[in-house]
């Protein structure tokens, strides 16, 4: 008889000096909270069991979100989950929300169809002629890492919406997960490229905003795919 866990989603915000932090720290840092708010996490089996935690997708180093997704597998219901793991983590790191989620829902990894990023530049004003000729591009070549190497492909299909917002950033919605997934700074080299610019790494600022899976064909917010 398989064993039932209890399936917990939690969003939280990743900024501050924790954007540095790589994923396997951010792990090490989730498995040493939980282990200090006493939640009944579950084990795997066998010689070296660990926590049963996975994250929806990792965060690059440098970048802020407001959209991550972690979840928790436990043994019995935890009442005060949320404030308990909240009170032992450190700045920079907030839940926001915790969903109880069905045992047959899929994975937040496994339900990832689209993410929102913004991007914050110098210059950033002037980019709007630029991603309006993004826009209207039947095709955008650029070499794209895999993992049998670079290769040049269109990653035109995978930029699902892109334009200026007036409070001074370009949005951008684009393919994410195990099918398809299009780094947001390959789209932000391109738009580089094209207004000739090259600002410093440390002068820009991108931050995740939302990820998204699919019902029925229309993305929905990540969380409502398990819901």
């Amino acid at each position: 008889m398989n064993r039932v866990y209890e399936r917990r989603w939690l969003r939280f915000a990743k900024g501050g000096k924790m954007k540095y932090i790589g994923h396997l720290d951010l792990l090490k840092i989730f498995q040493s909270a939980i282990r200090r708010a006493k939640l009944p996490i579950a084990y795997s089996m066998g010689f070296n069991p660990h926590q049963r935690l996975s994250f929806a997708l990792p965060l690059p180093v440098g970048m802020d979100s407001v959209c991550e997704y972690i979840e928790l597998l436990l043994d019995e219901p935890a009442e005060n989950l949320k404030d308990d793991l909240d009170a032992q983590l450190p700045d920079g790191l907030r839940l926001l929300e915790l969903y109880k989620i069905p045992e047959k829902a899929p994975r937040p990894a496994a339900a990832i169809m689209a993410v929102d990023y913004r991007l914050i530049f110098p210059g950033v004003t002037e980019s709007k002629a630029c991603l309006q000729a993004m826009v209207d591009a039947s095709e955008i070549m650029m070499l794209k890492k895999t993992k049998s190497g670079e290769i040049e492909a269109d990653i035109k299909q995978d930029i699902l919406a892109i334009e200026y917002d007036p409070v001074g950033a370009v949005s951008m919605r684009l393919s994410s997960g195990s099918v398809r997934n299009l780094n947001p700074m390959l789209v932000a080299q391109k738009l580089f490229e094209d207004m000739a610019i090259s600002p410093d790494v440390h002068e820009i600022s991108l931050m995740r905003r939302e990820m998204y899976g699919e019902i029925d064909g229309k993305l929905v917010p990540l969380h409502e795919v398990a819901l």
